[in-house]
């Protein structure tokens, strides 16, 4: 009996354990379904739902709602943010450029340097040929500015010449800009021959070599060798009445066959091709009209200088421009020219003196020359007057006989 009583004891409380549980279930899903709609009752789990059905729906069905919310929402983030990153990548793709024949001259003017200043002074010049001519009854005369471009190139180095250029070159070139800007040799030997090449292109330069250098010091020498560059490029078409016969006239720069100081000069014709004249003999000039007459002609110059000095006894005006062969494309054609120039010198010495590693310094007082210098001696290309060779004692063959250093 006692064991009956107690299976119907365990029985009722098995029961109301029951009933309980269900009670507590059934109000837990009525909290959340509460819950669920208080907080979000405009989320993307209730589209397509209709409102009376979002009170009855069970936990379970509210949680699987709630995660299937949750891995939509996911899912629709991720395209959006492909979607950004594929727009992103697509922008960032270079776009095909068909450039027509005006955009290829607008890039090549951007390539090069202006002609500001040149532009100015014929301008000007035109200006006063006019009003010359409307007063004057003489001949009808023809004339035209031509600007000469005008740098230097060694001035720093221990060893070797200065070299100065004086250029008038009348083709926009792509790239030609300041040649201390352009790092490749390679480079600056292709713009060199485009330059020097260039249809109606006139140029010269002028070498100094180290005993001169040493004999007048470097400033001395610089404007020395740009005044017989400018002078040399005039008198080559002619047109100078001073005597110059005191200037070597060179066919070439060369270190082996050419020692000492001269200069090189050429002009070229409308097709690029060099014209042969004999400076010695100042020959006159004319033009031929677009009639075919020819018209007596008459070339004034001008010279732009690069750096804060004009060379005394100029053979036409000049000013001076700071900074010139970055500004000015006259004077950056000339700075190509003069360093070009003298590193194939230098590369020429470099096998006369093969010790000294000329051609990869180009002359500049280097660690490693100095090394050699002080290990070797000097060579005839050295200058004496520079530190730390003007502080040595050297003998006849170059050799140190005392250091003061």
């Amino acid at each position: 009996m006692h064991g009956i009583r107690r299976s119907r004891r365990l029985r009722g409380l098995a029961a109301s354990a029951i009933s309980s549980s269900s009670n507590q279930e059934k109000d837990a899903d009525k909290i959340v379904s509460v819950d669920i709609s208080k907080e979000c009752p405009k989320s993307e789990k209730y589209k397509g739902v209709p409102k009376r059905k979002r009170s009855t729906r069970s936990s379970t069905t509210a949680k699987t709602a709630s995660t299937e919310s949750s891995e939509s929402g996911k899912e629709q983030i991720e395209k959006i943010t492909s979607k950004k990153k594929t727009s992103t990548t697509e922008k960032k793709k270079p776009r095909k450029r068909t450039s027509s024949s005006s955009d290829s001259k607008k890039i090549q003017a951007l390539e090069c340097l202006p002609r500001l200043r040149e532009e100015e002074l014929k301008q000007s010049h035109e200006g006063y040929c006019k009003d010359e001519s409307n007063d004057s009854n003489t001949d009808e005369v023809s004339t035209s500015l031509q600007v000469i471009g005008v740098d230097e190139a060694g001035r720093g180095p221990l060893a070797g010449p200065v070299v100065a250029a004086a250029a008038i070159i009348t083709l926009d070139i792509p790239g030609v800009t300041d040649s201390k800007k352009i790092n490749k040799e390679e480079t600056r030997e292709e713009l060199y021959e485009k330059v020097i090449s260039s249809p109606n292109a006139k140029w010269a330069v002028a070498i100094s070599d180290a005993p001169r250098i040493d004999d007048i010091n470097i400033l001395q020498a610089t404007l020395e060798a740009m005044r017989n560059a400018v002078t040399a490029i005039i008198h080559n078409q002619g047109n100078l009445e001073s005597n110059v016969n005191d200037l070597r006239i060179e066919k070439e720069a060369s270190a082996k066959m050419h020692p000492g100081c001269y200069v090189v000069c050429r002009t070229n014709d409308h097709l690029g091709n060099q014209m042969h004249f004999d400076v010695s003999k100042p020959s006159k000039s004319s033009v031929v009209s677009d009639a075919g007459t020819e018209e007596k002609s008459r070339f004034e110059y001008y010279a732009l200088i690069d750096g804060n000095k004009v060379p005394k006894e100029m053979p036409c005006e000049a000013e001076s421009m700071v900074k010139g062969d970055s500004k000015e494309y006259a004077i950056a054609a000339a700075s190509i020219i003069a360093k070009v120039t003298r590193d194939r010198l230098m590369r020429e010495y470099d096998t006369k003196y093969p010790q000294y590693n000329l051609s990869q310094h180009k002359g500049y007082p280097t660690a490693a020359h100095m090394a050699v210098v002080r290990k070797l001696g000097a060579t005839p290309i050295h200058r004496r007057t520079f530190a730390p060779l003007k502080h040595m004692v050297f003998d006849q063959d170059g050799g140190i006989i005392e250091d003061n250093n």
